[in-house]
Parts: C-alpha cells; sequence; structure tokens
C-alpha cells in the first residue's frame, strides 16, 4: 500500500523549525615559562629603483637590501635568486614591474617598483586571492593567500585591514559570521581588487510527529526513514539526507548562513516514498 503525502496521513509531520546556535568551549591547563625562546624577526625587503623613468634604449639600476632573511627570489621583469642584498642594471623596452621576495626564519617578505619607460603604459596590476576554507564552523579560523604582479602597495579591508605584503598569507578569525576579506593592490597600472567571503556552518532544527496511517487510513506498518529536502528556492531543493531512524522526531541539519526551505517526505519498508510535506523557511544566521 503506497504513501500519500505527509499531510494526508492522519498524524502527519507537524513542523517547528529554528536555529539552534553551539557554542564550542575549550579548556584545560596552561603553563607557562619564562625561558621560551624568541621569535623569529619577520623578514623585510626594500627594492628601489633609479631613475624611476628611462627613454627606450636606456638602463636604470635596481637596488636592494634585507634584513632577517635567507634566500630572495625575483619575479616579474626579471626572475633568479638573487643576493640578500645588491644591485643589478635593466633595461625593458616597455614599462614594466620588478618583484623581489625574500624569506626567513620568521616568515617572508616582498617589495616591488616599476621601471617606467617613458611612451609605454604601465602594466596593470594583477591579484590572486583565496581562502583555504571558505567555510568554517562558528569561532573557526582560515587562512587567507595572495599573491600580485604589476603592483608596489597592497592594502586589505572588510573583514580585516592594514597595509599587506604583495605576496603572502595571513590567519583570519576567529570567525563568528560570514564575513567578506577585501584586498586592494595598486601600482603605477591602475588597482587590482579581489574580495572572498567566508560563510560559518549552523544549525537547523527540525521537529515532527511521526505519521501513523496509510492515505486509505490502514495503520502504517513499515515506516522505515524520512528524507529531509533544503535549499535556496521553494520546491527546488539543492540537497537532501536521509534519516534511516524511523524513531526519530527531530533532526539538526547542518548549514552554512542563508535562507532555506526546508521539506521532508516519509519513505516505507518497499522504498516508496511519499510526496512532500508542507514547507517551511527560515534564515540561518
Amino acid at each position: 500500500m503506497g504513501l500519500g503525502s505527509v499531510w494526508d496521513w492522519a498524524r502527519g509531520p507537524i513542523f517547528a523549525i529554528w536555529i539552534v546556535l553551539l557554542t564550542a568551549c575549550s579548556g584545560g591547563s596552561s603553563e607557562s615559562s619564562s625561558s621560551a625562546p624568541a621569535p623569529d624577526a619577520p623578514p623585510t625587503v626594500n627594492l628601489s629603483v633609479s631613475p624611476g623613468a628611462i627613454d627606450a634604449g636606456q638602463s636604470a639600476t635596481l637596488s636592494w637590501d634585507s634584513q632577517d632573511t635567507s634566500t630572495c627570489t625575483a619575479s616579474g621583469g626579471w626572475t633568479g635568486s638573487k643576493g640578500l642584498s645588491g644591485s643589478e642594471q635593466v633595461s625593458p623596452s616597455t614599462s614594466t614591474n620588478y618583484t623581489l621576495s625574500c624569506t626567513g626564519a620568521g616568515g617572508s617578505a616582498s617589495d616591488s617598483v616599476t621601471v617606467q619607460v617613458n611612451g609605454t603604459p604601465a602594466p596593470s596590476p594583477i591579484l590572486s586571492f583565496s581562502a583555504a576554507d571558505p567555510v568554517v564552523a562558528d569561532g573557526g579560523v582560515t587562512t587567507l593567500t595572495w599573491s600580485s604582479q604589476n603592483a608596489d602597495s597592497c592594502t586589505a579591508s572588510g573583514g580585516w585591514s592594514g597595509t599587506k605584503n604583495l605576496a603572502d598569507s595571513e590567519q583570519v578569525g576567529p570567525i563568528t559570521a560570514a564575513t567578506t576579506y577585501t584586498l586592494s593592490c595598486t601600482g603605477p597600472g591602475g588597482t587590482a581588487i579581489e574580495m572572498l567571503t567566508v560563510a560559518i556552518t549552523t544549525t537547523i532544527g527540525l521537529d515532527w510527529v511521526a505519521p501513523t496511517e496509510n492515505v486509505d487510513g490502514t495503520p502504517l506498518m513499515d515506516l522505515a526513514a524520512y528524507r529531509i529536502y533544503y535549499g535556496s528556492g521553494s520546491r527546488s531543493y539543492d540537497d537532501f539526507l536521509d534519516l534511516t531512524d524511523p524513531t526519530a522526531t527531530s533532526y539538526a541539519v547542518d548549514v552554512i548562513s542563508g535562507t532555506y526551505y526546508v521539506a521532508m517526505t516519509a519513505i516505507d519498508g518497499d522504498g516508496n516514498e511519499s510526496a512532500y510535506s508542507n514547507e517551511v523557511i527560515k534564515t540561518a544566521n
């Protein structure tokens, strides 16, 4: 005997839906020691050019020095390993950006300059920006990674702030709500802007009354499972999950922040699935 729609059963599911807020707690002992080693100093890099503008066929001199570094690598208009300090002549035919990135025990740093060749446009900045985990638990952290070309400076805004290296990574958090991070990198050729949003997971809680009858009034003897549908559109669900415990009358669905349309079906022992239940709408923050 087939299953009818959930609301046609004599005691079809009656839904109450709410957001369950979870708070993570941590405990344990802490210890301090006056003998802990001092952190390694962060490296610094200074790259300059003279003159900053030349005519085609002329040369400019790049000069640099670094502190607390062990290796330096060139990119952009020049390439290869470079000394921790030094100078080098370049003769670009068009306006060109030069970047020097140096690494030490305390991390990495970079600096960039542009040699402007008169009569040619400066190269436009190029920016790559990503998050290791674009979705995190409430109170979680993620690592932002970026690199730029043809830029002299980078500035953060939105969920973070301050001047940033031309290429680097940084851990951000704790994140307690969906947060947008913006990075702007500027050079003689303009500004490149990238934005990314890190979402957090939250929970939609469901309660229902188990069905007891088929649509023809006979007892429902072989209830086997429930299927929970949810998505961003009414009766157009992006995801579903199966709940194989027929005795369950509540469940918490993990989602990211947003507004969801939610409905359920019931499944009998032969795999027959009922029609959708009534639909509820909830915003998960």
